[in-house]
């Protein structure tokens, strides 16, 4: 056999071979790491969970049935450290209003903050990811895929100072829960991202509940409980992969999981709180999604 009809053979060989390879199968709480800013990412895999509450405010109503395609979620915030690299690579700015923490070696593994909802974008983007939807980052902040079980909290479903980093300092001392608590969880301020793996969800992620805000894709609406004008977005969200309402009827994103200096909610996982998309504080950072291959 000629070299090149041997070269060819033992391509379309090769080839042959790679065509007859199963597909990668993941399993919920499996990990891969980003090669662009070296993210833990976790595996959600598709499947059917409880969104929102009966029993909380009224833009969390009702609790109902959700399903969602398999995905991958950053296991932690976005730190000072890996945002560095997307603006260093000129693709985003900055962190406004104020760059201490940003600027501070001390905080290089903490949640950077000070970062709009078009900041959080332009990162995701940078990484190859993007923003969750809320119904992605509920599900991985609250469903036991084990036990078919809807969790307050993302570590269950007693509140637990120890288990995330929530407001229970003297000096800033908000917290309808731990007026009677000094530094329960350890920290006056945010924590390194991933400081509390007792509080991991059940899927193993970090952070949902504390720390700081973080933004999701969808946009917010308000709910009007008196006149009903206004419908809440989870009655008429679909059954499959909601992405909520249309950007352009309001300039407002959602935040999710409570922060250090949270006064909101009272740490539930399915609070929902809303600023304007170029609006940027110090209690508010993120964590991208990826989806993940069918």
């Amino acid at each position: 056999m000629k070299k090149n009809a041997l070269f060819l053979f033992v391509i379309l060989l090769t080839a042959c071979a790679s065509a007859t390879q199963p597909p990668v199968s993941y399993n919920a709480g499996d990990t891969i790491i980003s090669p662009v800013d070296g993210a833990t990412l976790v595996y959600i895999p598709a499947g059917e969970f409880t969104m929102g509450t009966d029993q909380g405010m009224t833009d969390e109503a009702p609790a109902h049935a959700v399903y969602l395609d398999s995905f991958w979620l950053d296991q932690t915030e976005v730190t000072n450290e890996a945002y560095r690299k997307c603006v260093e690579a000129g693709a985003c700015k900055p962190p406004f209003k104020s760059r201490q923490a940003y600027d501070d070696p001390a905080y290089a593994a903490h949640p950077v903050v000070y970062v709009s909802w078009n900041d959080s974008v332009n990162y995701c983007t940078f990484s190859g990811r993007r923003l969750p939807t809320e119904a992605e980052w509920e599900k991985a902040a609250t469903w036991n895929p084990r036990t078919n079980e809807k969790y307050i909290f993302p570590w269950g479903n007693e509140y637990d100072c120890a288990k995330g980093n929530f407001d229970d300092e003297t000096e800033q001392d908000a917290s309808v829960m731990a007026k009677d608590v000094v530094n329960c969880d350890g920290f006056k301020r945010s924590a390194p991202a991933g400081s509390f793996p007792q509080g991991a969800s059940p899927y193993g992620i970090l952070d949902m509940g504390g720390n700081v805000w973080e933004w999701v894709h969808d946009t917010f609406i308000e709910v009007d409980p008196l006149s009903g004008t206004i419908r809440n977005y989870y009655y008429d969200s679909p059954y499959k992969n909601p992405q909520g309402v249309d950007p352009a009827l309001s300039e407002y994103r959602v935040m999710r999981g409570g922060s250090w200096d949270w006064t909101f909610g009272v740490g539930r996982s399915t609070y929902r709180l809303w600023f304007g998309l170029d609006d940027a504080y110090e209690g508010v950072g993120f964590r991208c999604a990826m989806n993940a291959n069918p």
